[in-house]
C-alpha cells in the first residue's frame, strides 16, 4: 500500500467532494478539465497583455499624430505666408527660387504624410493570432 501513487492535493479535494470511489476515467476527465483551464488562462493572459500593448502603442501614436501635424501645419502656413509676400511683393526673390521652395515645402508634407499613414497606422493583430493559434 505504502508503494501506491499519491494523487496530488487538489485531486485528493475533488475526490473527497466525490466521497466513492474515482476511476481513472474520472482522473481523465479531471485531467482534461485541467488542461483546458491552463490554456485559458494563457489566452486570458496573451490578451491582456496584448490589449495594454496596443493601449500604450496608441498613446504613443496619437502623441507622436499630433506633434506631426502641428508640424506640418505651421510649416504650410509659413509657406502659404511666404508665398502671399513674394506676391505682393514685400520679399524680392528669383522665380525660380520661390518655386523651388515651394515645391521642395509641398513633396515634403507629401512625403511626411506618407510616413504618417504607413508606420503610425501599421496592420496589427496578426501576431496575437498567430500565437493564439500555436496554444
Amino acid at each position: 500500500m505504502a508503494d501506491e501513487p499519491q494523487l496530488p492535493d487538489e485531486l485528493q479535494k475533488v475526490v473527497a467532494k466525490v466521497g466513492g470511489p474515482v476511476g481513472s476515467a474520472d482522473v481523465d476527465v479531471f485531467r482534461s478539465v485541467r488542461e483546458i483551464q491552463d490554456r485559458s488562462y494563457k489566452l486570458r493572459t496573451i490578451i491582456s497583455a496584448w490589449e495594454r500593448q496596443q493601449e500604450e502603442e496608441r498613446n504613443l501614436r496619437r502623441g507622436y499624430a499630433k506633434g506631426l501635424l502641428i508640424a506640418l501645419l505651421i510649416q504650410m502656413f509659413l509657406v502659404d505666408l511666404a508665398f502671399f509676400l513674394i506676391g505682393w511683393s514685400f520679399i524680392t526673390i528669383d522665380r525660380w527660387v520661390a518655386e523651388t521652395f515651394i515645391l521642395g515645402v509641398l513633396g515634403e508634407v507629401a512625403a511626411m504624410t506618407l510616413i504618417v499613414v504607413k508606420y503610425l497606422f501599421p496592420e496589427t493583430g496578426s501576431q496575437v493570432l498567430s500565437l493564439i493559434e500555436k496554444l
